[in-house]
């Protein structure tokens, strides 16, 4: 089930394209979509816990503050701002290449913070995953441009994207649920963006055209259903594991192209979808190592101390 909600996330992260391109023909930035999406995000979940869980807002200690500013601002901020900026300047195929290399980030910081072992079927999902990425994109087909500061920005996504994983296990370690840990997460990029643009102004913007279905469609089916859902997966599941999974979204967009925009099928494409498929099928294989909190891990070095 923990594979299933990681699947759900990527695909509803596959859908930013469709909304992306009729949000930006209405004339706002990448910082202004960002803040409404932030904001709408924030109220929905806030009104959610307030029916739901109420103590879900409440913080175990004044300093795991620093986790939700790291999922929020260093990584939904962050990754969101750069991977826009990487399509602008490059290609819509180098930026999803350049950003999907966060699993492989993903997996060097796990390593390092969580202790996980980097395996040969590891190195082969990772492998397979980027090969994919490249084939569905086209970028192996040559059409791309890339320059360094486009580069930068794409790698910049990346490694936005790859905290997320990062910052919310240890959030999820600290006995927190996937609503608090999204609720927090937007709540502090809200409140950074606000100092970005000019809230009023983008309020009014979109009142005045009448865009606020559209930006609350927006908000919920690319930002509050997927976060909640990987965030959800996450607590189950390796960093890691839960990174390359969530590749599934070049896929769905690749697929939505071909069946909304009408571009072309080719064999490059088709071979790309079958091997970021395989990947994530490989990694399904195996058992499914537990979630272990803080507070467990210090409870039992206080029982071999004694």
């Amino acid at each position: 089930m923990s594979y299933l909600w990681i699947i759900i996330a990527g695909v509803s992260w596959g859908l930013i394209g469709i909304f992306t391109k009729a949000v930006t023909a209405l004339g706002f930035t990448e910082m202004e979509m960002l803040f409404v999406k932030g904001v709408v995000s924030t109220v929905f979940l806030a009104v959610l816990l307030l029916i739901k869980d109420r103590q879900s807002f409440q913080l175990k200690r004044k300093t795991d503050l620093f986790y939700f500013v790291g999922t929020g601002i260093l990584s939904f901020t962050f990754f969101s701002w750069c991977y826009m900026k990487a399509i602008n300047l490059t290609s819509v195929g180098v930026a999803a290449v350049l950003l999907y290399t966060a699993p492989t980030i993903v997996m060097l910081l796990s390593i390092v913070l969580f202790k996980e072992k980097m395996t040969k079927k590891k190195i082969l999902v990772l492998v397979m995953t980027l090969c994919g990425c490249g084939m569905v994109t086209g970028i192996l087909e040559g059409r791309f441009a890339l320059t360094p500061v486009g580069f930068l920005f794409g790698m910049g996504s990346a490694i936005g994207y790859a905290l997320y994983s990062i910052f919310g296990t240890f959030a999820l370690r600290r006995g927190y649920n996937s609503m608090t840990v999204s609720f927090y997460t937007f709540l502090t990029a809200s409140v950074f963006m606000a100092f970005c643009v000019k809230p009023i102004y983008v309020i009014q913007e979109i009142t005045n055209k009448g865009q606020w279905p559209l930006s609350i469609t927006f908000a919920l089916m690319t930002t509050v259903l997927p976060y909640l859902c990987y965030t959800k997966g996450l607590s189950c599941l390796p960093a890691s594991k839960a990174s390359v999974t969530a590749t599934i979204e070049p896929v769905v967009a690749a697929v939505l192209g071909i069946l909304v925009f009408g571009e072309s099928i080719t064999f490059s494409k088709i071979g790309g979808i079958l091997l970021v498929v395989g990947a994530v099928v490989l990694m399904n294989f195996g058992k499914q190592p537990e979630i272990v909190k803080v507070e467990e891990v210090e409870e039992g070095d206080k029982q071999r101390e004694t």
